[in-house]
C-alpha cells in the first residue's frame, strides 16, 4: 500500500501531453507568455494552440509580427503548433466576451492548461477585472498567468536562477513543476533553483528571535520534507529557504535582487467570483519585483 501511494505521488508531479492554449492579442508584451508556453509544451510533448479573439482593433502588421515570433519559438523549441481565431469579431473593450471565447476554445481543443500574458492595465480595467483574471476565474483547467509588471522584463530561455515562492506555508506543487520544466534542457545545467517559504512576522517581533523559536523550527522541518519530496519526484535539486519578512513586497524584492533571481514562480488559490485574483501580498510581489513572475492558478 505504501509503495503504491508513493508511485501515485510521483505520477501526480507532472503534466500530460494534451494541448496547451495560449491566447494572444498580437501585442509585443506577450512575448514572455509565448516563451513559457513553448517551454512547457516541449517538456510535455504537447501541441500549442495559439488562439486569437478577433476585434476591431486588429491590424495585419501586428498579426504578421506575431506570426513570425510564434514560428521562431516553435522552431527553437521544436514544438508543433496551430493558429486559430474566433469566428466573429468582439469589441476590444468587452473583457467578458473575450474571456468566454478563450475558455470555450480551451474546452473545444481539449487543452490541459491555459498559459497567458497578464500585465498592468488601466485602473478601471484592473478594478473590473483583467481578461486574464476573468479566465483564471472561469477555467476548469490550470491557468498560468505570466505577469510582467515592468516594461522590458523578459524570461530568458536559460535562466540562471529561479525562485519558487511559498507564502505563509501555502504549498502548491505546480510552481515546483514549472521550475523543473524550465531546467529540463541539458543546456541549462547551471540553473539554480531555490524554494522560499515567506513568513510574515509582527513588527514588534525581532527576526532573530523568530528564527530560533520552536514554531519556526517545526515550519522549517516540515518545509524541508516537502521540498525533499519535490526533489525526489521531479529529479531537480531545490534549495529550501525560510524568509521572515515584515513587508512582503519590499522584502521579497530585496531578497530576489540580492540573490540575482531571474524568474519567480508562485502558486495561489482558485479565485472567487468577486474581488482580486491574487491576494494583497501576491500582488505586492508581482508589482515590485523587476523580473517576470509566473502565477499558477488551479482549476
Amino acid at each position: 500500500m505504501v509503495k503504491r501511494s508513493a508511485e501515485k505521488e510521483r505520477v501526480e508531479w507532472g503534466w500530460d501531453n494534451s494541448p496547451i492554449l495560449i491566447p494572444l492579442a498580437y501585442e509585443p508584451r506577450e512575448e514572455n507568455a509565448l516563451l513559457a508556453a513553448f517551454a512547457v509544451a516541449e517538456y510535455c510533448g504537447s501541441k500549442v494552440i495559439v488562439y486569437h479573439v478577433k476585434t476591431e482593433a486588429d491590424t495585419e502588421a501586428a498579426k504578421d509580427k506575431a506570426v513570425r515570433s510564434i514560428w521562431e519559438h516553435a522552431k527553437s523549441f521544436n514544438v508543433t503548433y496551430v493558429m486559430k481565431e474566433s469566428g466573429y469579431i468582439v469589441d476590444a473593450d468587452d473583457a467578458a466576451a473575450i474571456s468566454k471565447s478563450i475558455i470555450n476554445a480551451a474546452k473545444e481543443e481539449g487543452c490541459q492548461a491555459i498559459i497567458m500574458s497578464a500585465h498592468r492595465e488601466s485602473f478601471l480595467r484592473e478594478l473590473l477585472g483583467r481578461i486574464s483574471d476573468r479566465v483564471a476565474r472561469m477555467a476548469d483547467i490550470p491557468v498560468i498567468l505570466v505577469e510582467s509588471a515592468f516594461r522590458g522584463a523578459r524570461i530568458t530561455k536559460q535562466p540562471r536562477k529561479i525562485m519558487v515562492i511559498i507564502l505563509e506555508n501555502r504549498f502548491y506543487k505546480e510552481p515546483l513543476i514549472l521550475a523543473a520544466i524550465f531546467t529540463s534542457s541539458l543546456s541549462t545545467p547551471s540553473c539554480e533553483l531555490i524554494a522560499v517559504n515567506v513568513l510574515k512576522i509582527p513588527a514588534v517581533t525581532p527576526i532573530d528571535a523568530t528564527e530560533v523559536s520552536k514554531v519556526f523550527r517545526v515550519i522549517e522541518r516540515d518545509f524541508s520534507q516537502k521540498i525533499a519530496l519535490a526533489i525526489t519526484s521531479l529529479g531537480r535539486l531545490f534549495t529550501p529557504r525560510i524568509l521572515p519578512v515584515r513587508d512582503v513586497g519590499r522584502d521579497v524584492t530585496e531578497f530576489a535582487v540580492e540573490e540575482g533571481v531571474e524568474l519567480i514562480i508562485m502558486g495561489c488559490d482558485k479565485p472567487g467570483r468577486l474581488g482580486p485574483v491574487l491576494t494583497k501580498d501576491e500582488y505586492a510581489i508581482v508589482k515590485k519585483v523587476g523580473c517576470v513572475v509566473l502565477v499558477a492558478i488551479p482549476p
